[in-house]
């Protein structure tokens, strides 16, 4: 039983080795035959040489090439080897290994010689942990706000966003803020402080598909104080304007202009975050459904599954993709036929999935959702403080 345990043990301990970084060796082999015929064994041998690297590197070398050193003329084997294997490497300036002699023939007028050319090759590459970020693009988010007063707060809405896209798992979200750290970190690796496999995690740093660029145009607040309760309360109407460029071709794929009011209720750092929230997820809320529109990834029992975050009490209506349709004067496709298959409500959520309940019509794998609205999430609703007291001996003054 102990034994048991312990297998168990050792192949969890295992599954997570997997979870973290590592460097993964990879040592290759290519080979290419040469053949020669020369009046002396080594003449013929310089020719099945030179022929097996003009075949490994495309004709590089004709079968004249001299590799005839001191040492071989010394006759000695082991010289002679290591004299061609010298030669071979300066020539092409490249490592081989070795070199065999698969067959050596006298002939009437001298020497035939065939041989197979080795050249080993060992690399060593950087694996990150977790999952591979080759699935998602990669986007950037700029705080692209002018307004040096507004620019106070704009970092807030920036980073609200940044989690909003990581929390989406649609992305691979990259960093150009902290460059500062970064070199820092570089430079321990790069000191020979450290081991020296640690030089393998530089040049893997990924270049961008996607550059978010949001900017706060304006925010106009308006504070108000409770005549019954004393509390003062931070109401305001914020403009935001945001767009996606594609980087490699510099084109705006996507750009939107929200204005909305929030309430910041009393201005303490939980409200002002909590607002900034909302406005965030009404920004990432836009984004994904222009690039990646929500899609039901399963349904078991009776529960529709999506693969992302997605507030408790937000309500999509669904729909099944029918033919693509192409603009006529392009030829682009510009969307697919969309037929309302039914409507949900998010009743739970993990930081990896969501779970709906259908409200209406007959949804099924496949389908897309978008919001309806009516909310906790995605800042459909804002919220709001009450404005009422409760009595001495029962009762409540509603303020009005």
């Amino acid at each position: 039983m102990k034994k048991i345990i312990l297998g168990i043990l050792l192949a969890l301990f295992a599954t997570n080795l997997t979870l973290y970084a590592k460097v993964e060796t990879t040592t290759t082999t290519r080979k290419a035959q040469g053949q020669g015929y020369g009046a002396t064994y080594e003449e013929a041998l310089n020719k099945a040489l030179a022929d097996a690297i003009s075949r490994m590197y495309g004709g590089t070398l004709q079968q004249n090439t001299a590799f005839l050193t001191n040492s071989v003329k010394s006759g000695k084997e082991q010289s002679l080897e290591k004299s061609y294997i010298d030669a071979i490497q300066k020539a092409t300036k490249g490592s081989f290994s070795s070199y065999d002699v698969i067959s050596s023939n006298k002939t009437s007028d001298g020497y035939e010689v065939k041989v197979v050319i080795n050249k080993t090759t060992t690399t060593k590459k950087y694996k990150a942990p977790g999952l591979s970020a080759d699935s998602r693009r990669s986007i950037i988010v700029f705080d692209a706000t002018a307004d040096s007063n507004v620019r106070k707060i704009s970092p807030i809405l920036q980073q609200s966003v940044i989690k909003d896209l990581l929390h989406s798992r649609k992305f691979n979200v990259l960093d150009r803020d902290t460059k500062g750290y970064y070199e820092a970190e570089k430079a321990i690796i790069q000191s020979g402080d450290v081991a020296s496999d640690e030089v393998y995690k530089l040049k893997n740093v990924l270049a961008t598909d996607y550059i978010l660029l949001v900017s706060m145009r304006g925010i106009d607040a308006d504070s108000k104080k409770s005549n019954l309760t004393g509390k003062e309360t931070i109401k305001a109407e914020v403009v935001v304007d945001y767009r996606v460029m594609l980087f490699a071709t510099r084109q705006i794929k996507f750009q939107n202009t929200l204005s909305m009011k929030v309430n910041f209720k009393d201005g303490g750092l939980s409200a002002t975050n909590a607002g900034f929230e909302q406005i965030s997820a009404r920004i990432s809320s836009d984004i994904l459904n222009a690039i990646y529109p929500l899609k039901i990834s399963d349904i078991q029992n009776d529960e529709v599954i999506f693969t992302q975050t997605i507030a408790q009490g937000d309500t999509f209506e669904c729909f099944a993709l029918g033919d693509v349709i192409r603009d006529p004067y392009t030829k682009e496709p510009t969307g697919r036929v969309e037929t309302k298959s039914g409507s949900i409500e998010i009743v739970r959520s993990t930081p990896k999935l969501s779970y709906a309940r259908i409200t209406e019509g007959s949804v099924k794998k496949g389908d897309i959702c978008r919001p309806l609205g009516g909310g906790s999430g995605n800042g459909y609703t804002i919220g709001k403080d009450a404005n009422y007291q409760l009595e001495e001996g029962g009762g409540i003054n509603l303020g009005w």
